[in-house]
Parts: structure tokens; C-alpha cells; sequence
């Protein structure tokens, strides 16, 4: 392109960023026949003075190099051009345009210079006073800042005023000395405490540096000014959640006894519902929520997971093509929903059909291996088998994934050397994927091949030195049918420092602990992973030990009640085996 036609582009940009003369009336213009009465006019505020600067070559040469370097996405360059130009001209549009581009490229020094420069400029800029009291908030001198922003709320008036209280959290929200966060937003609301948004301001501030009497009594008198403040209640459901979680399903289901419509607190209260597996409650909360906004389809969403939770397939089906009508944005994630209500029911044509109308995507293999489950259970293995081998896929990663679900479904129809040896040819063709070399290391443990389990897990392990799970099964592989306990302990230490909560790596260590003698030690891991998690497996270890430490009533009570639960489960069936001798 000719460099001439460039200039051309680009200069309409540059000369409405310049300065321009006034244009002055021709001597030959006449004067109106007769006054026109001027109608009052809106006062604005006044615009800053223009300077009067000259298009010269080298400014506008500067000007292309910056636009064309943000362009190209060279950044750093784009703003030096920039915060150049501002310097030169001290047009407050370029001041403003540098100040954009140093925020954007988180150039904060460039940015605090362009922001005192606007200020100087242009005193009244809103956006120079913001950008400046947020860049020194984010400082560590709160007390430079503090002027700034105290400037900046006095200026402030009815809603304006409420909105800039309610930005002071993410003003200092960089701040890593919460204590004088909280003291500077208590000096800066002091001035406005008759608004519940200074109040709320306060809460939250306390509430982080973790004065959490002080966040509630904040939050409270928030609330007494505006009870029906949802804002205000979330921050206290925050609050309780953290700090009395028995007290937070009350406090929300009081709130909305009170305030029905509030939709948000209607939300957060479902929501605790559902992770207190409370799941006919938050049904009806979500359904409630559905009344009250029909058109909300992640609540709608909500309500047909619920339905499937509980069991009521029809209602689930119907509820998620509705969704489909109304046009959720993910159509295949509701297909497969849909197509697992169908599957549930049993109405197997009804969930195949569903499951392969959903197209490439992240349901797409899922939606096909559920098929395959469906024509194991319907026209056996080999049905099922021949209909994975003729998905189609297109990367290495999503044959690996099928070979996976084959060696699963021979792993449920209880042909382990046939789910050993897919598996094993499946590393062979792809060496290098952690998911196949973690199950064929499984598969090879359950034969019985515990060298060559270590060795895939090894790999596993040089492969992704981060995998929680990978230390656990090799630790427990080696508890379990080695006596190398003192190489277990930090493969073991190690997946804990990983995954410090996860029930299995829990188990693992307390059955070592166990087999180590450490009774009462394992004891601990153990009553911990249990109750992260009621698994059949680990409720058979704890069984076990709760029985070598002499509490026989309580092992009988726990492998009676588990066994209610999974009566074939084999090892709850090998640790009654070995309370009984």
C-alpha cells in the first residue's frame, strides 16, 4: 500500500485529536433579517481548553506507529507512542487515549503519569480522579490515597455517591494489609453514615480482615436501613457460611419469608439447599424461583437436574425440553440430560435416539458411550463394543477416551483380562496418556501384575509430578500387596500435600498406618476419610481397625449398616469375614 494513502486513512483520527481553529465567519456572510430569541439551554459542564498544537510530520508519524503497533498487538509500544504524544501535545483526548492504553497494558507507572497529567489539564475530569485514587489504592501508601478518594466521595451526590461506597472493596481489593484497609474505608465513610452503603462498605471490609463481630453488627445496621437489601443479606449469608453454618439456612429462609420476590437470596438459599443434599427442598426453591422468573433458563436448568436427582424422570424430560424451546444456549448439554432421563426410565430407543442427536462437542463421546452402555445392557458386549469401534473421532485424545470406556465396559461385565488387555494395547499405542496409564496400571494391579503396575504409575508420575491420584495408587499398590511401607509413607505424604482432603488419599494413609501398627493414627485418617465420603472400601478398612482397637460394637454397627447399603460388595464381605473368626 502506497505510505500516501496510509497518512490519508489514519488522518481524519489525528486532526480530530489535535487541536483545531475556530472557524471565523466569511466577511461576506449577512446578518439574519431578524433576531431569533435563543431557548434556554441545559448548562454543561465546561470542556477543558484545547491546545494549539501544529500537525507536524513527526507527530503524525508517531501517531500511525502507535495505532499501527496496537494493531498488531505490540502494546508497549502503542503506549509509549502514546504517553509520548500526551506529553508533547497535552491534548487532554490524547491524554485520555494514553491514559486507556497504559490501564489496558497494566503499565500502572505510565498510567499514574497520564492520570495527574489529565488532572492537571482538565482539574474537573472524573475519570482522571477515578483512575488516579484506584492506581494509589492499589499502592501500598493508603494514606497518599486516601485525600484522593475522600476528594472524590465529597464530590458525590445521591446515587453516584451510593454506587462509589459500594466500589471501595474492589478499590483495595489488591491490598494485602486488610487491617488498614479497614481502617482507611472506616475514616472514609464516616462523613456518609446515614446510607446503609457505607455501613455495607464497612461489613465487608471487616469482614475480609477477618473482624467478623464487627462485619455482622456493619451488615445489620445496613439491613435495618433497607431491609429488603439483598446485597446486604448475601454478605451475610457470606458470613455465616463461613463462620456459624448452622445458623444459615434460618437466615435465609427468614429473609425471604419476609421478602419472597428477592430473587438472588432465593438463589444462594437453593444453593445451600443443594449442598446440604437437601434435594426436595431446593427442588421447591428452584421451582419457586421458575414461577417468579420464567424466563431465567439456568434456573429452569437447575430444576430439571433437581427433578433427576430425585427421581422424577418425566418431570425432567419435560423440563428440559422446555429449555429446548426456549432456546438455551447449550443445546447438547440439555439433549443429554434429556437422553439420561430416557435412560433412567429405561426407555432405551427414547435415549439412544437422544444421544445421537447430539453433535461434535464436549457431549459428543459421553452421549456415544452412554449408547454403548445401553446396547451392553440391551444386546451384550459384543453389540456394545462393535458400536464404539465405529464412533467416529478426530485426535489421538479422543480414541484414547474410547478406549478407555471399552475397557470400562468389560471392566462392568466382569471380564478384567479383557479390560487389562485393552488397556495395555491402548498404552502401547498411546504411551503417553495419563488417563490410559492410570486405569491399565489399575487393571494390572487387579491381575495380580503389580511390577508392571509400579512401573506405569512411575511413568505417570514423571509425566504429571502434580497428579494427587497417581501418588495414591502407587502408595497404596505397595501397602496393599507389598510390605514396602517405608517407600509408601512419602508416596502417600506426598499425594496428601497434593490433595489434602480427598477421602481416598485419607484411606490410603490410615490403612498404611494401620499396617505400620499405628492404630490410633489410622484411626484418624480413617474416621476423616469416611466421613468425607461413605465409600463401601473405606468403610471396610475403618471396620477393620475400629475391630483390632477393641470397639467391636462399633465395627459391627458400621459393616452392618454399610453392607444394608452395597450387600456385594467384596471387600465389606472380606472384612466380615475376618470380625466373625
Amino acid at each position: 500500500m502506497n505510505p500516501k494513502h496510509i497518512a490519508i486513512a489514519f488522518l481524519p483520527i489525528l486532526l480530530a485529536a489535535c487541536a483545531q481553529h475556530p472557524v471565523r465567519p466569511s466577511a461576506e456572510t449577512k446578518p439574519v433579517s431578524k433576531p431569533v430569541e435563543a431557548k434556554p439551554a441545559m448548562v454543561k459542564p465546561a470542556e477543558p481548553k484545547l491546545p494549539d498544537v501544529a500537525l507536524s510530520d513527526d507527530l503524525l508519524f508517531e501517531f500511525l506507529l502507535g495505532e499501527i503497533a496496537g494493531q498488531r498487538g505490540d502494546i508497549g509500544m502503542a503506549t509509549e507512542a502514546y504517553v509520548d504524544m500526551a506529553n508533547k501535545t497535552r491534548d487532554p483526548r490524547i491524554v485520555k487515549r494514553a491514559l486507556d492504553i497504559s490501564l489496558y497494558s497494566g503499565n500502572n507507572k505510565d498510567a499514574m503519569e497520564m492520570a495527574k497529567l489529565l488532572t492537571t489539564i482538565d482539574p474537573e475530569s472524573a475519570k482522571a480522579k477515578e483512575t488516579l485514587s484506584a492506581l494509589l489504592a492499589h499502592s501500598d501508601n493508603l494514606e497518599v490515597a486516601r485525600p484522593n478518594i475522600e476528594k472524590l466521595l465529597s464530590q458525590q451526590k445521591g446515587d453516584n455517591l451510593a454506587k462509589s461506597l459500594m466500589q471501595l472493596d474492589s478499590l483495595f481489593v489488591r491490598q494485602a494489609d486488610r487491617k488498614a484497609v479497614l481502617s482507611t474505608v472506616e475514616g472514609l465513610t464516616k462523613p456518609y453514615l446515614d446510607l446503609p452503603e457505607a455501613h455495607y462498605a464497612i461489613a465487608i471490609a471487616a469482614f475480609r480482615a477477618g473482624e467478623i463481630r464487627l462485619a455482622l453488627d456493619e451488615d445489620e445496621k445496613a439491613q435495618s436501613m433497607r431491609p429488603d437489601w439483598e446485597t446486604a443479606a448475601l454478605l451475610k449469608a457470606q458470613i455465616l457460611e463461613q463462620t456459624d453454618k448452622q445458623a444459615l439456612l434460618p437466615f435465609l429462609s427468614d429473609f425471604l419469608e419476609k421478602y419472597p420476590r428477592s430473587q438472588e437470596v432465593r438463589l444462594a438459599y437453593a444453593k445451600v439447599l443443594v449442598s446440604e443434599k437437601k434435594f426436595e427442598e431446593a427442588h421447591k426453591e428452584f421451582s419457586e424461583l421458575k414461577k417468579l422468573f420464567p424466563k431465567n433458563p439456568d434456573v429452569a436448568f437447575a430444576v430439571g437436574l433437581l427433578s433427576l436427582q430425585l427421581g422424577n424422570f418425566d418431570e425432567a424430560i419435560s423440563d428440559f425440553k422446555d429449555l429446548l424451546r426456549i432456546g438455551y444456549q447449550n443445546k447438547d448439554l440439555v439433549r443429554f440430560y434429556i437422553a439420561q432421563g430416557y435412560e433412567l426410565k429405561k426407555s432405551w430407543n427414547d435415549a439412544v435416539k437422544w444421544y445421537e442427536a447430539i453433535g461434535e462437542g464436549p457431549q459428543y463421546l459421553p452421549a456415544r458411550t452412554r449408547v454403548a452402555v445401553i446396547l451392553m445392557q440391551t444386546q451384550g458386549i459384543s453389540k456394545a463394543r462393535q458400536y464404539l469401534h465405529g464412533i467416529h473421532t478426530s485426535n489421538s485424545k479422543q480414541k484414547a477416551f474410547l478406549v478407555l470406556a471399552e475397557a470400562q465396559l468389560l471392566h462392568d461385565s466382569k471380564d478384567y483380562r479383557g479390560a487389562y488387555s485393552v488397556l495395555k494395547k491402548g498404552v502401547e499405542t498411546y504411551p503417553d496418556s495419563p488417563d490410559l496409564l492410570y486405569d491399565e496400571s489399575m487393571a494390572a494391579e487387579k491381575m495380580g501384575k503389580i511390577r508392571e503396575a509400579e512401573r506405569s504409575l512411575r511413568k505417570l508420575i514423571k509425566l504429571q509430578p502434580e497428579y494427587a491420584q497417581a501418588y495414591n495408587a502407587l502408595g497404596y499398590t505397595l501397602v496393599e500387596h507389598t510390605n514396602r511401607y517405608k517407600e509408601a509413607l512419602p508416596l502417600l505424604q506426598k499425594a496428601l500435600s497434593l490433595s489434602p482432603e480427598d477421602p481416598f488419599i485419607l484411606d490410603s494413609m490410615g490403612w498404611l498406618q494401620y499396617k505400620m501398627g499405628n492404630i490410633p493414627s489410622s484411626l484418624d485418617f480413617l474416621e476423616r476419610a469416611y466421613k468425607g465420603r461413605k465409600d463401601p472400601e473405606i468403610a471396610a478398612h475403618l471396620v477393620e481397625v475400629l475391630w483390632a482397637k477393641g470397639q467391636h460394637e462399633d465395627a459391627e454397627k458400621l459393616l452392618k449398616s454399610s453392607l444394608k447399603e452395597h450387600p456385594d460388595n467384596d471387600a465389606l464381605l472380606k472384612s466380615k469375614r475376618i470380625i466373625s473368626h
